[in-house]
């Protein structure tokens, strides 16, 4: 089930996002301390936007994350006027391949529709090829035109955006 994640839950929805993106793992790269506060800081998502959970009903264990933005958020990068931004979309590794990222992506569809957006942006690492998949599989589209250079040892950014009136 897709929801609102509980101010009871934030710190769950921290570490969930941590251990989604895969610093857990031994050998992983760690984020610096700017993007460990974003990753852990769920409090701070939840008033920027709107912070979502995907809960297995079962177990009641949150298995996935992700952070609905509109232009101007304190949190939006990429957003432009009229778009909303999807952020630190986070599945744990071990809950992976069962439609939960698609299932994110929906509600921070219907979500950014209902807040009058007309598109949707969000950025991914050049290198996380399996993200971009499940982006380009949901409809997105790479936008070359709105990356830029980040200054090492920051990760190169792949920009893609959906246009909500086509999807």
């Amino acid at each position: 089930m897709i929801r609102a994640a509980r101010e009871s839950e934030y710190e769950a929805v921290g570490e969930l996002t941590f251990r989604g993106f895969g610093h857990h793992l031994p050998g992983a790269k760690q984020p610096d301390a700017e993007r460990l506060d974003l990753l852990v800081d769920a409090r701070a998502r939840a008033a920027a936007g709107d912070l979502l959970v995907a809960e297995d009903t079962t177990t009641g264990e949150l298995l996935g994350t992700v952070t609905v933005l509109q232009h101007g958020s304190a949190l939006a990068r990429q957003a432009e006027p009229g778009e909303a931004e999807v952020r630190l979309l986070a599945v744990l590794p071990e809950a992976r391949r069962r439609g939960l990222g698609w299932l994110l992506l929906d509600r921070a569809s219907e979500i950014a529709v209902a807040q009058g957006a007309e598109r949707i942006v969000l950025d991914t690492g050049v290198d996380n090829h399996g993200s971009q998949n499940l982006y380009e599989r949901y409809g997105y589209v790479r936008r070359p035109d709105r990356e830029k250079p980040r200054p090492a040892p920051k990760v190169q950014l792949a920009v893609f955006t959906l246009d909500l009136a086509s999807s």
